[in-house]
């Protein structure tokens, strides 16, 4: 009597068996179907030109292969450049593209994800498209930032790591490794994930002989090539006169080790790690589970649960892997000490869908058995139908919220700024304008006779000294953010038509 091992997601029988019965060109079919509905919505809701905050900072920084913030991402910078030479639109436009397709690409790999692990199409792309019509997902689409191409990146290594525990070929897990140490380039929170990511590509693979230890090795080798991505920065550290935060705020070299290790591990946001206070943690963890109620419109959630419970006897290995990541991904940005954390979770989402779809799928076949004790009667489908609600509803509900195809503000704001300062004066602003006067600056040639100064990046204490000592050598400073300042120490003048003021010492 043969016996199959249900701790695999399925066996090399049976997936021969299953792929000879779906045409090639069939499988592509669904797969179209998974992503091509998200890109087109993307592109139709997506933001028309450069957007602020991190996004314009993000733009310039591929446009010109400058230096950003740490860590410095430069995968992101060197992806969103290729982007910076498509036909289209202006620069803003194409590097929030980059975003569009990633989160396409996610969808995709999400669909594969699914399908490898229930073997049901309907049911792999229905939930790929409540995932991908989610509020917090949405937006993480539609302008140039982090988080659409991390979650992209963690959906490709997730199927990579199904697809060797089913195959085990070596290519496989030093494909995974090398695009692992790779994609730290683009969003360090991808370290969060090897404890969950060790237990998915090694654990419960009998009766698959070990490992060797020369394929272990090889696959460390080619996680440490990956990493050989942050070669960027001292490259361009030494090549670039634009951008370039490491020189112009902190002084740091970064051809240094010293001021390399700086950059990379973040050390400026050092007080925000862990910097959420005890006593407000039950209130981060209430607001972030209503978060993950609310992205899933309740009943998502609840069908993560059920995945969780009714799933976990058939594959405790893969529910092992993704509580780890899911856990500690989660813990690290609930006790992170930032304001638009809530952006951050992309891949806590991109687990709960998982257990959604496994839940649902219980909860199909459970509903499937009870039909068939029962008298005979007309039945209707009630898990394809719900779900197909869910995604619906997501779509609907999040259509008005997410669509930034007409915010023109931020560019509107700089162009603002900059056409109504007086010639050849220095500007200190923060996160909410001084990136947009880059952009227009650095990429479309704007103003170059401004200088912007960061306030974010200078500190509250440094900021008044270094204004007093440039007023004091002649120069002309303009500032949006007066409350930066101590009142008494300075004069303002207003310059209504940017928000601005001029500053002058007061006698």
């Amino acid at each position: 009597m043969s016996t199959v091992n249900h701790d695999l997601p399925f066996t090399p029988s049976q997936t021969t068996t299953r792929l000879r019965s779906w045409p090639l060109v069939v499988r592509w079919l669904w797969l179209v179907a998974a992503a091509f509905p998200p890109l087109l919505i993307y592109l139709r809701t997506m933001a028309p030109t450069v957007y602020g905050l991190d996004s314009a900072e993000l733009t310039t920084g591929a446009y010109t292969l400058g230096i950003v913030h740490p860590p410095g991402s430069p995968v992101y910078l060197l992806v969103g450049h290729l982007f910076t030479w498509l036909p289209v639109g202006d620069v803003g436009y194409r590097v929030n593209l980059l975003s569009v397709v990633a989160g396409a690409v996610m969808a995709g790999f999400l669909y594969l994800i699914l399908y490898q692990l229930t073997r049901v199409r309907w049911l792999a792309l229905i939930t790929t498209w409540i995932l991908a019509f989610s509020y917090f997902i949405w937006i993480s689409a539609l302008t140039a930032e982090l988080y659409a191409l991390q979650g992209a990146w963690v959906a490709g290594l997730f199927w990579l790591a199904l697809r060797w525990r089913e195959q085990q070929r070596p290519w496989q897990l030093l494909l995974f490794t090398f695009l692992y140490g790779l994609g730290l380039g683009n969003h360090l929170s991808l370290v969060l994930l090897v404890p969950g990511f060790t237990i998915l590509l090694f654990v419960a693979l009998s009766p698959r002989p070990p490992v060797a230890a020369s394929l272990l090795l090889a696959a460390a080798a080619t996680g440490l090539l990956g990493t050989l991505i942050y070669l960027y920065l001292p490259i361009r550290y030494l090549s670039t006169d634009n951008l370039n935060y490491a020189r112009d705020y902190w002084g740091i070299n970064l051809t240094t080790w010293k001021g390399f290790w700086w950059m990379v591990s973040g050390r400026i946001f050092g007080s925000l790690f862990l910097g959420v206070p005890t006593e407000r943690l039950s209130g981060e963890l209430l607001t972030y589970l209503h978060q993950l109620w609310s992205n899933f419109l309740g009943l998502g959630f609840i069908l993560g649960l059920v995945g969780i419970i009714m799933d976990f006897r058939r594959r405790p290995w893969l529910h092992l892997a993704l509580g780890l990541m899911f856990i500690i991904h989660s813990a690290f940005y609930l006790t992170y000490r930032v304001v638009d954390k809530q952006f951050m979770f992309v891949p806590a989402y991109f687990i709960w869908v998982i257990w959604l779809a496994l839940g649902a799928q219980h909860l199909h076949q459970w509903l499937s058995r009870a039909q068939q004790t029962s008298p005979p009667s007309p039945s209707v489908s009630v898990v394809p139908i719900t779900l197909l609600f869910l995604a619906a509803a997501a779509f609907l509900l999040n259509f008005p919220l997410a669509n930034v195809s007409d915010d023109w503000s931020a560019r509107q704001r700089g162009e603002a700024i900059l056409s109504n300062l007086p010639a050849n004066v220095i500007f200190y602003g923060t996160w909410t304008d001084v990136p947009i006067l880059e952009y227009l600056q650095q990429v479309e040639g704007v103003r170059p006779d401004v200088s912007t100064r960061n306030l974010i990046f200078i500190g509250r204490q440094v900021a008044p000294l270094e204004v007093s000592q440039r007023l004091e050598a002649g120069q002309i400073v303009y500032t949006s953010r007066r409350n930066w300042f101590p009142e008494a120490a300075f004069v303002y003048t207003p310059l209504e038509k940017c928000g601005c003021y001029q500053m002058n010492l007061a006698e």
